[in-house]
């Protein structure tokens, strides 16, 4: 496993977004109920769409992130 700190250069192996600026974001343990409505709430400022997997162990009962 590297750290992002060893990274030198970036790559995807996924089409772009028609040459549009493009982003991919992964983060792990959540949803968590301090930093989840946050990002939320900035991808709803910028209408970004998103797609979050959440492992079912990882689930918390929390319906307000949910």
């Amino acid at each position: 496993m590297k750290s992002t700190n060893d990274a030198t250069e970036a790559r995807s192996d996924y089409p772009d977004a028609g040459g549009e600026p493009c982003v991919y974001l992964s983060f792990d343990d959540g949803p968590n109920p301090l930093c989840t409505p946050a990002i939320l709430d900035v991808l709803a400022q910028h209408r970004t769409p998103a797609t979050f997997c959440v492992i079912g162990a990882s689930r918390r009962p929390s319906r307000s992130v949910s």
